[in-house]
Order: C-alpha cells, then structure tokens, then sequence
C-alpha cells in the first residue's frame, strides 16, 4: 500500500525545514548548519563591519533555503493528497518537484528517498490502490 510512502513524505516534510548540513559559509566559513534566517540576522544586528555583513549574506541564503523546504513541503502534501485519490502519475510529477527543490543543496535527501520508496510501490499494480 502507498500509505507506508505517504508516512515517509510526512517524515521528510517534518525533517527538511532549512539547512541541516555542515558548512562552510563564506569569508568567514560559518558553519550554518541548524541555525535560522532570524538567528543569522540577530547575529547580523550583534556584530558589526565585515562580520556583520557575512551574517547577512547568510540570513539572505538560509532565507532561500528555508523558502525553498517550506515549498517542497506544501508539495509533498500534495503529493500525499494525489495518492489518497489515486492518481499516481500527478503525485509522481509532484514528488520530482519536491525532490528538484531539495537537489539544489546537500541535504540528507529525504525526499529522494521517498521517491524510491514511491518508484518500488507504483511499479508493482497490486500496491497502488
């Protein structure tokens, strides 16, 4: 059944929220790994020159990933809602979108994952139903 896929989209939507990797960001090489785009500007509004700037920049680009997580998740409830109705091929379309999104960064890549899961359920007709 493609509920076990649904339960694993519902993980990697709770689970992708923004950057949840080690990095390295740049002159600085903060490492921004778990922070927010309003930590990034408090620390940004604290420090000041050169180190406030390079805080900025980051709070800029954890604002683009968390944009970015925020629209894969309203996909994969999409997603979740074409396979309740039954129909595969748009949940499938709509599961490359979330899984594109996420590609962009180096994350655990939860919702490629899912798409494998997704690929081995809708291969087999028994399942999809």
């Amino acid at each position: 059944m493609l509920e076990s896929v649904c339960d694993s989209i519902r993980r990697a939507r709770d689970s992708w929220r923004g950057c949840d990797w080690v990095t390295e960001f740049g002159p600085r090489r903060l490492n921004l790994c778990g922070l927010q785009s309003r930590q990034a500007l408090l620390a940004a509004k604290a420090t000041r020159g050169d180190e406030s700037q390079c805080w900025k920049a980051a709070a800029d680009w954890l604002i683009l990933v968390e944009k970015d997580a925020n629209h894969a998740g309203e996909i994969a409830l999409g997603v979740i809602d074409m396979i309740h109705r039954g129909d595969v091929s748009a949940a499938s379309r709509l599961l490359d979108r979330a899984v594109t999104l996420e590609s962009k960064y180096p994350t655990a890549g939860h919702y490629r994952q899912c798409r494998s899961l997704f690929e081995g359920y809708s291969q087999d007709p028994a399942t999809v139903t």
